[in-house]
């Protein structure tokens, strides 16, 4: 008896067929499990050998799911859901420690895709509910197109307890770690995180794509990507998420505002490297968020480093734009952040458009356009100290006026012109002034990982971006300033 033809009279109910088997002629593999309502989703993943497919039928499934047999890359095991399936906790389904609703640990070669995950929640202080997490170590682990929202962590306590719930996360936790991980696609949202974030990469992981992700409505951070916090015990410097794209994502509406664990402290940021290395984020949308992105560290000692941040759109969060650097001057550092083709709109709060705090070193700063609430020369603050080798070049400042005493690097003193900058189109206009006065970084050249060839020719990552925020041709004649390229000429194929 096949492992099929086993997990088929095992879970079949009298007089009704539970299992729909489609192999290859010939074949013990390559088959799909069809699970329906009222059947055990773990009971076919756990039938599931190399090459197969778990189908979900649409239903409501209250139930927990743990993958944790293997495929091979040329047979990945995939868990698949029709739409209209629905997987959440309830009254005896609540987590253990730190657990997922669905869980995937120490396994290669596993695609989950098209789950609705919701109502998972704990108010106890020794767990961690997640909505889908990867865990451990694994290799070519991807989750695809899942909604997971109503995630909870239902204690009031504020800090410094530690308790707190993720919508999708994924701990590299030993020195094998998580590689060649792809998470696109997904919506996370309506999450209650208090201590922790929507979406996470944490440890030692190497090699990830966050791609095409909308993160929305959460109580802390939206997407966050974590280094040096002790999820891989040893494992020093690789115990930090690394080489990484982070490109066309959203993250809206996330903010810490209203959760007790902050005490009314609005801090969530939109994108948020803390200890991370060799990211780059391009072509990505913050707005309504507290923070629309933070590059930091909060470890004494270590540093977020190797970030490029390219042809992203920022506009209207509560607090800052982008702030970069420790926010304390005991705390890490921010270390070759390339910040360039990025347009920032009417960001407001106790900080402004871009703000340096503590330790910014040798940074890129270039072909930008800032756009405030008040005089252009608001648009920029230096609140900490400890910075050394930063070089700004041409950027764009505007806002009630054209005051722009104290801007550092060379100064475009001018509205932009955006089109409809109220509703978040930052095009340009063909009035603009920011066309075809910015200049061309160099490409980076020593970020040696493998993901790099598979996006940018020769593995040299361009500054600027290959394609603006509408998925353009980046430099057509002389570059422009901000995010978008006035123009039509279609981008290159890499």
């Amino acid at each position: 008896m096949n492992h099929l033809e086993a997990f088929m009279k095992s879970t079949m109910p009298t007089g009704a067929a539970c299992l729909l088997l489609a192999a290859l002629p010939g074949m013990s593999h390559a088959a799909t499990i069809t699970v329906g309502p009222g059947q055990s989703i773990q009971t076919a993943v756990n039938a599931a050998v190399a090459g197969d497919t778990v189908r979900v039928l649409p239903g409501t499934y209250t139930q927990k799911v743990l993958v944790s047999r293997s495929g091979t890359a040329s047979a990945p095991i995939t868990l698949k859901a029709d739409p209209g399936v629905v997987l959440r906790g309830g009254s005896g389904v609540t987590p253990s420690g730190r657990q997922g609703l669905i869980t995937i640990r120490n396994v290669n070669h596993v695609r989950v895709e098209g789950f609705e995950v919701t109502g998972f929640t704990s108010g106890s202080s020794t767990a961690t509910p997640v909505g889908i997490l990867v865990e451990g170590n694994g290799t070519n682990l991807q989750i695809v197109n899942n909604k997971i929202h109503g995630i909870k962590h239902t204690s009031t306590c504020k800090d410094p307890c530690s308790v707190g719930a993720h919508g999708l996360a994924v701990f590299g936790t030993n020195a094998t770690g998580i590689t060649d991980l792809l998470v696109q696609g997904n919506e996370v949202y309506q999450n209650v995180l208090q201590a922790s974030e929507a979406l996470v990469i944490n440890g030692n992981v190497d090699r990830f794509e966050v791609l095409n992700n909308h993160v929305h409505d959460n109580n802390n951070i939206g997407f966050d990507f974590i280094g040096f916090e002790g999820e891989c015990g040893g494992c020093g410097d690789k115990d930090r998420a690394r080489n990484g794209i982070v490109r066309n994502n959203r993250a809206a509406n996330n903010s810490s505002s209203a959760n007790p664990w902050y005490g009314g402290d609005s801090s969530a940021a939109g994108f948020y490297v803390d200890g991370g290395r060799y990211i780059v984020f391009d072509g990505n949308i913050s707005t309504g968020n507290d923070l629309g992105f933070e590059f930091a560290s909060e470890h004494p000692g270590k540093s977020t480093e190797d970030i490029v941040m390219s042809n992203n759109v920022v506009y209207k969060n509560r607090q800052v734009g982008l702030t970069i650097g420790g926010y304390a001057s005991n705390l890490g550092a921010a270390r070759r952040i390339h910040v360039h083709n990025n347009s920032f709109y009417k960001n407001r709060g106790w900080g402004t458009e871009i703000v340096f705090q503590y330790k910014v070193i040798d940074s890129r700063l270039s072909n930008n356009i800032f756009f405030g609430t008040g005089p252009a020369a608001n648009n920029y603050s230096n609140l900490g100290s400890g910075h050394g080798g930063n070089v700004w070049g041409t950027n764009l400042w505007w806002g009630t006026n054209a005051s722009g005493s104290g801007l550092p690097g060379v100064r475009v003193l001018a509205n932009p012109r955006f089109t409809a900058p109220d509703s978040g189109n930052l095009n340009l206009q063909a009035t603009s002034p920011a066309i075809d006065v910015g200049a061309t970084g160099v490409a980076l050249t020593n970020w040696t990982s493998p993901l790099w060839s598979r996006y940018f020719a020769g593995g040299a990552i361009p500054v600027n971006g290959v394609r603006d925020i509408n998925g353009q041709a980046r430099i057509e004649g002389t570059i422009d300033l901000g995010a978008d390229e006035h123009g039509s000429a279609p981008a290159a194929s890499r």
